[in-house]
């Protein structure tokens, strides 16, 4: 095993087909990113002959593809892993395929544990701003994870009357939120507000029954998702938020 092993060790990082070759410091970036990086070096390989995907064996090694994964800082700056990922190619089906690792899912460059990490944080309630500096990614990066990974369990039986709205997120970005108009109870939350996106999480989370009970959905008046609405709750009635009423009545 190489000397570099404990390295991954204190990392918390379990792959034994990672070898490092070596460890440097870095600097990477432009602007006000560049920044001095922890780099450690290392190859993921490990023996495949027997192609995924058609099921002959006949893999053969073709070269590697390096990529950049942020794993949780082990040192007092950024540490970011150059892991050099075997490729073979099929001479049977001709189809390229990658080395896995637990340490990231395919076709990402942040490290499984840092957004596990990230998860604990914020479960703890911490600010994103906050999580991002503890971690040492962008806010961006932490709110983009948080998103993938936060799994809103929906109500089990929708209310009689609800309430629609919109809100800005992230980046600029409206998503949506729908409440209990009684009890004031988050029943959704979704990254966006496209009626696609609203039809068929209330779709594939309810049945035709649990929808068709539902009486009042409330708005504003320039929500564009009221275009969907009887589709979605056959029997309910739009209602218009006195709020907005009234902010209209007072621009007359």
């Amino acid at each position: 095993m190489s000397q570099y092993d404990p390295t991954l060790s204190v990392l918390g990082i379990p792959d034994h087909n990672i070898k490092v070759a070596f460890v440097r410091h870095e600097y990477r970036g432009n602007g006000v990113r560049r920044r001095q990086y922890h780099v450690i070096d290392a190859e993921l390989t490990y023996r495949l002959t027997r192609c995924p995907l058609c099921g002959f064996e006949a893999l053969h090694p073709n070269g590697f593809y390096t990529a950049h994964v942020r794993v949780l800082n082990g040192v007092e700056m950024p540490t970011v892993i150059d892991l050099h990922k075997q490729r073979w190619r099929c001479h049977n089906c001709y189809h390229t395929v990658s080395a896995k690792t637990p340490l990231v899912q395919p076709n990402h460059t942040i490290a499984a544990h840092m957004t596990e990490r990230i998860m604990k944080l914020a479960h703890e309630r911490l600010p994103v701003k906050t999580i991002a500096r503890i971690i040492g990614i962008s806010a961006s990066s932490v709110q983009r994870i948080i998103d993938q990974n936060l799994k809103l369990r929906p109500a089990r039986r929708l209310p009689t009357r609800l309430c629609f709205d919109e809100f800005r997120s992230t980046h600029g970005m409206m998503s949506f939120i729908c409440l209990d108009a009684d009890s004031h109870r988050l029943i959704a939350l979704l990254g966006d507000r496209f009626n696609r996106t609203i039809k068929n999480f209330f779709i594939a989370h309810y049945s035709l029954a649990d929808r068709t009970r539902v009486q009042t959905v409330t708005m504003d008046m320039n929500a564009a998702y009221q275009t969907i609405i009887h589709e979605v709750f056959p029997k309910a009635q739009v209602v218009i938020d006195r709020f907005h009423i009234i902010q209209l009545a007072a621009r007359a």
